[in-house]
């Protein structure tokens, strides 16, 4: 599979990204993993197993937009890193193209526009053969914060 990645890659707000992934419980039941982040975009994927498929065998179309949630989520820590501010959905819309029923599936978010309090994110979904099978918008409500992403970091661990 072709890598999907970010122009300038970041390693250390992926080693962050990596212990937000782990401590988060949704992404830990989804099995949602942070690949890639750079600033304004975000490379994640799910191992698509047994637990994502709808009745009809084709990875249900939550997985799709939980995924594309998330990475939006890691675009906008990466525009603001290594401040933290929060971002809440206010609207996805996934344009489904061709059903996946095994493998890899893959996303890279890009933030598009930001205009606080408001982000605009586009989102590409791939499978194990790195052709697309989706598309995305999605749009962040963003708050900023006194706090940095490690004072995040260290509440999550101090909880932990």
């Amino acid at each position: 599979m072709q890598e999907l990645r970010c122009e300038a890659s970041n390693d250390e707000l992926l080693r962050t990204m990596k212990i937000i992934e782990e401590s988060s419980p949704y992404w830990v039941l989804i099995g949602i993993r942070v690949e890639d982040v750079g600033r304004d975009c975000a490379v994640g994927f799910v191992e698509i197993g047994r637990k994502h498929l709808q009745v009809l065998g084709t990875v249900h179309g939550g997985v799709h937009a939980a995924l594309i949630d998330a990475m939006a989520w890691v675009a906008i820590i990466s525009h603001y890193y290594p401040r933290y501010v929060i971002a809440v959905t206010t609207d996805l819309t996934v344009k489904y193209l061709k059903p996946i029923t095994e493998g890899v599936l893959k996303t890279i978010a890009r933030i598009t526009h930001v205009k606080e309090p408001m982000a605009l994110i586009t989102a590409e979904l791939r499978n194990k053969n790195n052709e697309l099978i989706g598309t995305s918008t999605t749009t962040y409500w963003i708050t900023p914060t006194n706090k940095t992403l490690n004072d995040i970091i260290n509440e999550l661990r101090s909880k932990a």
